[in-house]
């Protein structure tokens, strides 16, 4: 009789209230702002860590664990130049993607990690897409980056001259950390590409604290690892609407439309064949 009585009050609220109103967003920060933790003992003075010390405090980290990665004597911030966006040239990629060579080692990657990729088959994106991925952002492993993720992010977190722009780096730090304190990680041991992507599906902080599978069941996501990464990626695509819109999905892997879904795409044709 409870359960009924409550469907009856959903019935009647259903009808009473307009349905463009029912659902009530929570509010929005301000920018450059976030919610004040209940205490901080030693609050950051530069106001971009300061966010990202708030973000992790706020998220239930210990101050003192927080603390020890924000102000570690090895952060640094690298030269705007060695962590801005470079265009890549597409015509040279293609030529280099598609030769026989190429795809062959596609096909001997697949192959060399069947279980990984046969695992992932439920989730409906081709094992063809995913070693597509996986061959043009890091040639199947072996260009994944040396540069320190977490310097990598704070310098373009410190570059960014809108607020919009340094709260999407300092949103990634925090990630980047959440990681690291989860993990039980030195966050200055792990490396990757100037941009901060990392693993052999290069994803950002982010995208591996939102999107990251562990795929072989040992509590912890390696993107260096097949096991993790495959399925990770796959997962990221399924997120961004791979069944609705496959172009779309590969654009929003990305970061833009240009080239790299296009190629991707291909690839996989290749490598089906």
């Amino acid at each position: 009789m409870i359960i009924g009585g409550i469907q009856l009050m959903k019935a009647i609220l259903m009808f009473l209230v307009p349905v463009s109103i029912i659902f009530i967003a929570p509010p929005m920060s301000s920018p450059g702002t976030s919610p004040m933790p209940i205490s901080i003992a030693s609050p950051i003075e530069d106001v971009r860590l300061a966010y990202v010390q708030r973000q992790l405090i706020n998220s239930g980290f210990k101050e003192e664990k927080v603390n020890q990665i924000l102000t570690d004597s090895r952060r640094e911030i690298l030269p705007e130049k060695s962590v801005v966006y470079r265009a890549p040239n597409w015509t040279l990629i293609k030529r280099k993607i598609y030769a026989p060579g190429f795809v062959l080692r596609g096909k001997n990657f697949i192959a060399a990690n069947r279980e990984a990729f046969d695992n992932m088959q439920e989730s409906g994106v081709p094992k063809e897409i995913v070693a597509g991925i996986i061959a043009i952002e890091t040639e199947f492993g072996k260009n994944t980056g040396s540069t320190p993720t977490f310097n990598a992010i704070y310098s373009r977190l410190n570059h960014k001259k809108s607020t919009e722009n340094w709260r999407l780096e300092a949103e990634r730090l925090a990630a980047l950390s959440k990681y690291c304190l989860r993990s039980n990680l030195d966050c200055y041991n792990i490396k990757g590409s100037y941009a901060g992507a990392m693993g052999i599906v290069q994803f950002m902080p982010d995208s591996l604290v939102n999107f990251g599978v562990d795929g072989n069941g040992d509590a912890f996501v390696d993107l260096h690892n097949p096991e993790d990464a495959v399925p990770s990626a796959a997962n990221f695509l399924i997120a961004h609407g791979w069944k609705q819109d496959q172009y779309k999905a590969l654009t929003r892997y990305y970061g833009n439309p240009v080239g790299y879904p296009e190629i991707v795409l291909h690839y996989a044709t290749l490598l089906a064949r």
